[in-house]
């Protein structure tokens, strides 16, 4: 897996890809925590290797960085002309959803031999129970791994999530 890291920045310069080596495996969470702490861009996207959100949904989720960022930062759009606006000076994280593709889970449980066992369905629905009673309604979806995060977001979030095994 080294090796691909190294050539995919050896490919495209290290102004653009930053390769970190981590040593000691301490998990997914650790990592993720890592690259965002040190990742360089305006907007960083975190992703899931499942393939299930396509990659064309990015476009989406920066476009909507930038028009909460309008709306709640550049009233009047007086900031938005100001050369000291910056995106990344500000904490805004956007979230794809992939709540579409829980009913498509559950049905094919019932038809399929390859699909979810039964007791991952009840656990889903359990998890949605518990999120509904703690953040209320209107949040569908908190497992897509598909998310971006303003680089002063991503700052705040992650400096202060300890997740080593």
């Amino acid at each position: 897996m080294k090796r691909v890291a190294f050539d995919f920045v050896k490919k495209y310069g290290v102004d653009n890809v930053r390769a970190i080596l981590l040593g000691k495996n301490h998990g997914k969470g650790e990592a993720i925590r890592k690259g965002m702490l040190y990742s360089r861009g305006e907007l960083l996207l975190m992703l899931d290797a499942d393939g299930i959100t396509k990659i064309t949904d990015l476009e989406k989720l920066e476009n909507q960085i930038h028009k909460v960022a309008r709306k709640d930062y550049c009233p009047g759009d007086s900031a938005a002309s100001d050369t000291s606006f910056r995106i990344s000076d500000v904490s805004i994280v956007a979230f794809c959803s992939c709540a579409h593709l829980e009913e498509k889970a559950l049905v094919t449980f019932k038809f399929t031999n390859d699909a979810r066992k039964w007791y991952r369905n009840f656990l889903m629905k359990g998890f949605h129970l518990v999120v509904l009673l703690t953040a209320g309604p209107g949040i569908r979806d908190t497992q897509c791994g598909f998310k971006m995060f303003t680089r002063s977001a991503a700052r705040k979030l992650f400096t202060n999530i300890r997740l080593k095994r």
